[in-house]
């Protein structure tokens, strides 16, 4: 649903309930950005609290939570190379 959402003009209702897809390389992004630690990082439920901090932090903005995903797991996927 995603990638039609990301790469076609399908338009959907509620788009903001999507949440981040917490994979390995968005969660060490959310990592590496400060908005969990290592002890959640480390935990069994890492996933929810990496979806949880997203909507928070996206909570009232024109920003959704899935939009974010791809430019996170490109940092992580690429080894968080800093950009000039």
């Amino acid at each position: 649903m995603y990638v039609i959402y990301q790469y076609t003009d399908r338009k959907y209702k509620n788009i903001e309930n999507l949440t981040v897809a917490p994979d390995t390389h968005v969660c060490k992004s959310t990592l590496k950005l400060g908005l969990i630690n290592e002890n959640e990082f480390n935990s069994s439920n890492v996933q929810l609290i990496v979806i949880n901090r997203w909507q928070e932090l996206f909570k009232n903005t024109q920003y959704k939570p899935i939009d974010i995903h791809t430019p996170l797991w490109l940092w992580s996927r690429n080894g968080f190379k800093e950009i000039k």
